[in-house]
């Protein structure tokens, strides 16, 4: 790096070293605690004062005295507290001009692509851990004090080992340190990794390579004033691992990222090899007898997997067998694209069944190609695109139960790929929710959505009927839904304007909604009407347009009064008998406070949970937390759906509550009326037992069929903030419809 050195003595460290863990037997590590004190003595030799070096570890007992041995006098015990203690609380209370954070110990690679760093807390059915590229955002945050540590290096000596299908979709998202957070443009980050995403950290003789060999690098270095250059340290350690890949001693793959807020953003890798392991091992033998069986065609299949993965990297005329395999491994869907050139472009036989058994272990879950999956890809549009959201709603309808993770385009399609099994003459997972999709979008959309299954089909061996008979039932099942057949999808919304004078006159509109097909107007009134006037008028539109027990009632409201008891509102629906709209029909409140642009992502983020998450998943927020400190619970809380508030309303005016959940994009928050607080949490814990938070409205309307009208009983109290971002206000409100 070429900015200039730091003062040594203004340096901090924060170091993390974790050998023990809670599942034990080989799950422990041996070298971690030799890394951390070897880069802590390092640290120290260029200045850092002792007392500006902070440890957390858990150490093996044979190990414990190689930390005691720095010299810092004690240490705390690393766990997940401890952790979050450091960054998010000790962290911001420091100044100074270079920051060192080192973490070695177990990692993994979850949904997608997100790199844990695992806590000693970690079992095997409970991998707890801390999200990597958010500790990264939280360095370059200002959660640090303003204005200083301009430089940070961050080390981390793990793996990033995907989990297989089934573990990532069971395993909790990893641990975020931050929230939303204003970015510091001036400070960079220089991050060292000691593998690739999906690759391994080797130890030896008791210490991780990647560190020995860093901290080699890093000794020479002439001491000086300017302080070590990073990016010339970084050469040599990229160097040394190419040469003991070379030498077969080493196959792990470093890698750095160099970035800062103003966009400047650069990453560093190698050039990925074709052996890495006995499986591309066996990959390469039956390419190179594919080839070598069929004269001529290592120039052709160059040529072919030119076009599709870009110019193979080789001086000569002809690819080698090892050029090909090469290029396939360093490409995303690289292998898949390779075998079916093959079949193209040689005679195939055991050799390409061979080859197809090495691609499987190589790269488990890719079937599509290179071009098929971009193209996909491109097809469904940036990230919360329309037909993004109708891809991913007909994925969990297709299959429920599994968990759609949906950061980006590629996460969903990834995980919808890897859902399948080896060659088969039925539909894959993954057509099936392109023709869910297809059937369920106008054109040109639905045409280009069906061209790309039929090829794709033809491609991977789909019988051409039973593609067909998928798409009939597709079309079958969109024809047949109804705003009457879906009850989670058909909605009635109803706004209602602030309330005005002594009787709380409102103005109000009405609009019946379903998920796909936007939101017709029912009612529109502009003069301030009374609330008996405005439940007559929705008593009259739910005949007509509502059915009982299944249509969601959406009220539409500002955030300071999303407490109105419209739960209560009495309606007949044409019959002579009187009774709670909640006990009809499912009924929530929204706002209609727009939220800032900074907090839309976190309420999307937030809402994507909802669909595969229980009623446990909800946070309980603690009794007597002011705005202040609500918020901030609410940022630590990010990958939380929802919210459940117990403050009874005697104790605080829940008016400005509500308006930080709102404001800090929680999508769901179930709360209490009552006076009580032993009453408000009862309830709230009878409602809240067990269940899938998707039909909690519903469970809610049938917990308050135990109702006494006379009497504070079950559900009559309790009230929820149901805020679907697919199903918005309508934007245009002069709608106009027939009175």
């Amino acid at each position: 790096m070429t900015a200039p050195g730091p003062d040594w003595s203004r340096t901090h460290a924060l170091v993390v070293a974790v050998e023990e863990y809670a599942e034990g037997g080989d799950w422990c590590l041996d070298g971690p605690a030799r890394d951390a004190a070897n880069m802590i003595t390092w640290l120290m030799g260029q200045g850092v004062p002792r007392e500006n070096v902070q440890l957390l570890a858990s150490p093996r007992p044979k190990n414990k005295h190689l930390l005691e041995a720095v010299g810092l006098g004690t240490y705390d015990q690393v766990n997940q507290t401890t952790v979050r203690t450091l960054f998010r609380h000790r962290l911001a209370a420091l100044t100074g001009d270079w920051l060192w954070v080192y973490w070695a110990g177990h990692g993994v690679q979850t949904r997608g692509s997100q790199w844990s760093l695992l806590y000693p807390e970690a079992r095997d059915n409970d991998l707890i851990g801390l999200d990597a590229g958010n500790l990264m955002d939280l360095l370059q945050s200002d959660r640090l004090a303003p204005r200083e540590f301009r430089r940070v290096a961050m080390v981390i000596d793990a793996c990033r080992q995907p989990l297989n299908v089934q573990l990532q979709m069971n395993a909790a998202d990893p641990d975020r340190l931050l929230g939303a957070a204003t970015f510091q443009k001036a400070r960079s980050v220089f991050a060292m990794h000691a593998c690739e995403p999906g690759g391994l950290a080797k130890n030896r003789d008791g210490e991780g390579l990647f560190t020995r060999v860093l901290l080699d690098e890093l000794a020479t270095e002439d001491r000086s004033d300017t302080g070590p250059d990073l990016e010339a340290v970084w050469g040599r350690v990229r160097t040394e691992f190419e040469r003991r890949r070379d030498a077969r001693t080493a196959q792990q793959i470093p890698t750095v990222t160099v970035r800062n807020w103003a966009g400047d953003s650069r990453e560093f890798t190698f050039a990925p090899r074709p052996l890495l392991g006995p499986d591309e091992r066996q990959l390469l033998l039956a390419v190179t007898a594919l080839i070598d069986g069929a004269p001529g065609s290592a120039a052709a299949c160059g040529a072919r997997l030119s076009d599709e993965l870009g110019p193979t990297p080789t001086s000569e005329d002809a690819p080698t067998a090892r050029d090909l395999v090469g290029q396939a491994l360093g490409t995303h869907h690289g292998v898949t694209t390779l075998l079916h050139v093959l079949a193209e472009s040689t005679r195939g036989g055991t050799s390409l069944d061979d080859a197809r058994r090495g691609a499987l272990k190589t790269r488990p879950g890719e079937w599509l190609l290179r071009s098929e999956y971009d193209e996909l890809a491109e097809l469904l549009g940036e990230n919360e695109s329309p037909l993004l959201e109708t891809f991913v709603r007909a994925a969990r309808h297709e299959l429920p139960g599994v968990r759609i993770d949906v950061d980006t385009v590629q996460t969903v399609v990834d995980g919808l790929e890897q859902l399948v099994q080896p060659r088969s003459p039925s539909p894959r997972q993954l057509l099936r929710v392109v023709e869910r999709a297809a059937a369920a979008v106008p054109e040109p959309a639905r045409g280009a959505l069906r061209a790309w299954s039929d090829r794709c089909g033809a491609r991977s061996g789909t019988a051409r009927d039973a593609l067909l008979t998928v798409r009939f039932y597709a079309e079958e099942r969109a024809d047949s839904i109804s705003p009457a057949a879906s009850a989670l999808d058909h909605r009635i919304q109803i706004k209602l304007s602030p309330q005005t004078g002594t009787d709380q006159r409102r103005t109000y509109q009405v609009w019946t909604a379903r998920a796909g097909h936007g939101a017709e107007s029912l009612a529109k009134v502009d003069t301030p009407s009374r609330p008996e006037d405005i439940r007559l008028r929705l008593d009259d539109l739910l005949v007509e347009h509502g059915r009982v027990h299944e249509t969601l009632v959406e009220f539409f409201l500002p955030s300071t009064e999303l407490d109105l008891d419209v739960h209560r509102w009495g309606i007949t629906t044409g019959t002579p008998l009187e009774r709670p709209l909640g006990v009809d029909y499912p009924v929530v409140v929204r706002p209609t406070d727009e939220r800032p642009k900074p907090v839309v992502p976190s309420h999307r983020r937030r809402w994507d949970r909802v669909a595969d998450s229980t009623t446990h998943d909800l946070h309980w927020l603690p009794d007597g937390l002011g705005e202040d400190h609500l918020y901030r619970t609410l940022s630590e809380r990010a990958s939380a759906p929802g919210v459940v508030m117990t403050v009874p309303t005697r104790a605080r005016p829940r008016a400005r509550m509500f308006a930080v959940c709102v404001y800090s994009g929680i999508p769901v928050l179930v709360w209490h009326r009552g006076e009580e607080l032993r009453t408000v949490t009862s309830q709230l814990k009878s409602v809240l037992r067990d269940g899938e938070l998707p039909s909690l409205p519903h469970r809610l309307r049938e917990f308050r069929c135990g109702s006494d009208p006379a009497a504070d009983r079950q559900g009559r109290h309790l009230a929820m903030l149901w805020d679907d971002p697919d199903l918005p206000l309508p934007r245009p409100l002069a709608l106009s419809a027939p009175m």
